[in-house]
């Protein structure tokens, strides 16, 4: 993308710009002239900020330096995203590195993000979403999360009662949600039961449609912390080629373990009517059983983006009515598995 981007740039016109990829990449007129149109419009909307952004326009820097671009392929969606810089780069990116492709796909969307002062800024297709302070990155990812599945499933921000700081295992009929404080072992957990044949549909973000209250796949890798490599090495013969980054939250060294089947492989929703808050701890009896909706709230809630109409806050009511709730402290993987197998057939 970076030498097609370049010949565009160094181009007079569009004919030179045809005649500079038949020449250098030998590429037909007809895949020229989608470029073109692409890279036109793109950097067109990109100069063309909104006036809610607050910025002064004339000083800005439309974003160049594709060194820092990456192209991600999510089924039928291409997403490509220019970054500002490596550290910005790395907010975004190691959640989606294993959906990575060459960058001479056309786009489905565009997005930018950089930094000014101190501030993040997050553009879609040219048009300004928002800004965060840059000690607030994680209000960023949130919201590039929340535009990311709006291009995956053609939905507005209206069109969904919550995102959930959850992680999601389904067996193809139902969907089963796991909760927890942070350290606790949801995403670990997860990645052992997608061992045991279960398919992650979404690793700490969760959307639930109001249309038909179901909840849908994120295509992140599935985060796991250091402390959990050894644990998990022996159910992934590639886990040590799997890349290591450094956690922008904690100082604790992370990897991203790709789901087992990738976005539009695998089923994009499903209903989903329990709930588990779970909690690793080697030194007690593994145990479960069913907890009131209020304690299951505690946790969900703080961390979760709740819709703002009240028409979704209707239905997540609904929605949490139908739930059944449980508590998880388990000391050990299999009984873990054996005790959601359980779950599953109950």
């Amino acid at each position: 993308m970076k030498a097609i981007l370049d010949l565009y740039l160094d181009s007079n016109n569009k004919f030179e710009f045809y005649k500079h990829l038949k020449d250098s990449l030998n590429l037909p007129e007809e895949k020229s002239k989608a470029f073109y149109y692409e890279l036109t419009e793109f950097l067109k909307s990109a100069n063309s900020f909104s006036t809610t952004s607050h910025l002064d326009t004339s000083s800005i820097r439309l974003i160049k330096n594709t060194d820092f671009s990456e192209t991600y392929c999510f089924g039928n969606s291409i997403i490509t995203v220019y970054y500002d810089s490596l550290a910005i780069k790395n907010l975004i990116h190691p959640l989606f590195a294993h959906t990575n492709v060459a960058q001479d796909h056309l786009t489905s969307a565009l997005f930018a993000i950089f930094k000014k002062d101190d501030a993040l800024y997050l553009f879609k297709n040219g048009n300004y979403i928002g800004h965060y302070a840059k000690t607030d990155y994680h209000l960023l990812q949130g919201q590039f999360a929340l535009q990311l599945i709006n291009t995956l499933y053609d939905k507005n921000e209206s069109d969904w009662i919550a995102t959930f700081h959850a992680s999601t295992v389904t067996n193809g009929n139902e969907a089963i949600m796991i909760i927890g404080d942070s350290g606790n072992g949801k995403s670990t957990l997860s990645a052992v039961l997608m061992a045991h044949g279960y398919d992650v549909l979404a690793d700490d973000f969760t959307p639930l449609l109001a249309e038909d209250r179901k909840l849908y796949r994120f295509p992140s890798g599935i985060s796991v912390k250091k402390g959990a490599f050894n644990v998990l090495r022996p159910f992934f013969v590639d886990f040590d080629q799997f890349p290591l980054y450094a956690s922008t939250s904690k100082k604790v060294n992370i990897k991203y373990i790709p789901p087992i089947k990738s976005f539009g492989q695998g089923i994009s929703h499903v209903p989903c009517q329990k709930i588990v808050y779970v909690k690793y701890d080697p030194t007690v009896a593994s145990t479960l059983q069913q907890v009131n909706t209020e304690k299951i709230l505690e946790t969900l809630i703080p961390e979760s983006w709740l819709s703002p109409l009240a028409s979704n806050a209707e239905l997540f009511l609904e929605w949490i009515k139908e739930l059944k709730c449980f508590e998880l402290n388990y000391s050990d993987n299999t009984i873990a598995v054996s005790q959601f197998k359980r779950l599953f057939h109950s």
